[in-house]
């Protein structure tokens, strides 16, 4: 996936009615689920390397070699 700042931007129609606007909007939603409904998985997977840049994962609190108390 592109950052944001290199995506591609259009120009919007200056004259388009609210009733237009939300027209365009609701088409272009419905495409993008019926885009993730069908290649949800493919998608999941090329999106992968972006969703995990910024691996905080929690560290394990206890050690597994810990005796245990009780």
């Amino acid at each position: 996936m592109r950052p944001p700042c290199t995506r591609l931007t259009l120009p919007l129609p200056e004259d388009w009615t609210p009733e237009q606007a939300l027209a365009v909007y609701e088409l272009l939603h419905d495409l993008a689920e019926a885009i993730w409904s069908r290649y949800e998985v493919p998608l999941t997977e090329l999106l992968k390397p972006d969703l995990d840049q910024d691996n905080h994962a929690q560290p394990d609190l206890f050690d597994c070699n810990d005796p245990i108390p009780f």
